[in-house]
């Protein structure tokens, strides 16, 4: 009898993970065309939690290493290369990317794959800056709906996984700084051939995460989202709308900052304040 209750109490404790642990999980090749880059940076404690950590367009996988300077997040950061990671430097053609599919976003679900299901961890939070903000409302949204379960399950997600991973993100935090709300607002803000061109795919696909939040429902989340006023990488003119609807379909706390302090690619006081009140 005893002994069934220590099995019963240990399936659901949340238990903390150390740095070689988490290194051991990600040894394995990644079913992507790509080096995926995974970095992991040490918490303040030798078991701590995992964040993981999502970049925006044009940067990379050491986006970790950015916030792992900024000393505010006590867990290990994990951190990766989104497929367009390269983009810039390598000058792609906006039609050799995949911004705004499935393809975008799997290795993201990869990776939430690893340390949920894999590893065993009961709850992880998320940093998404700019793009890589976007990419989670779409994950979000993916695990939530049934749309890309072949894709999936390409990657070892099944029916059982995605409820997992979306248990263990209810138990965590998500933290959207500056999120990309639609490549439609960038182009009307900053137009150009290219943006138009993301603005019709992410469209097409159903992948614009202003809309994407609307198929949240039933999720019971906590999310701290940040804006930059003025914001002179995305604009501001959707700021109130994407924050109105994660409110409206958000089942958990949906916590928003406003603030000015050096615009997009900045160090981001407030919203790090914030985040460190709803982690008391």
């Amino acid at each position: 009898m005893w002994i069934i209750f220590a099995l019963l109490f240990l399936t659901n404790t949340v238990y903390p993970i150390t740095k070689t642990e988490l290194h051991n999980i990600f040894k394995q090749q990644a079913p992507f065309p790509y080096n995926l880059g995974i970095k992991v940076m040490p918490g303040k404690q030798t078991n701590s939690g995992v964040t993981i950590c999502c970049h925006g367009y044009g940067s990379s996988c050491e986006i970790g290493e950015v916030v792992h300077s900024f000393r505010v997040i006590p867990d290990h950061l994990v951190s990766f290369n989104f497929p367009d990671y390269d983009c810039i430097r390598r000058k792609l053609k906006v039609e050799q990317t995949v911004f705004g599919s499935i393809d975008e976003i799997l290795p993201l679900l990869y990776v939430l794959k690893m340390c949920v299901i894999d590893a065993g961890l009961k709850s992880i939070d998320l940093y998404g800056f700019s793009a890589g903000g976007g990419a989670i409302i779409n994950v979000l949204a993916t695990l939530n709906k049934n749309t890309h379960d072949e894709s999936l399950k390409k990657i070892g997600i099944d029916a059982e996984g995605k409820k997992r991973i979306i248990t263990a993100l209810e138990k965590g935090l998500i933290i959207l700084d500056c999120p990309l709300k639609s490549m439609d607002e960038v182009a009307d803000f900053n137009p150009s051939p290219e943006k138009l061109i993301l603005a019709n795919r992410y469209r097409d696909n159903n992948m614009r995460p202003i809309d994407s939040i609307t198929m949240l429902q039933g999720l019971k989340l906590n999310i701290l989202v940040h804006f930059q006023v003025p914001d002179e990488m995305i604009g501001n003119r959707d700021d109130k709308l994407f924050i109105e609807r994660l409110k409206a379909t958000n089942k958990g706390t949906t916590k928003e900052v406003f603030a000015s302090e050096g615009g997009h690619n900045a160090y981001h006081r407030s919203m790090w304040n914030a985040y460190q009140n709803m982690k008391k």
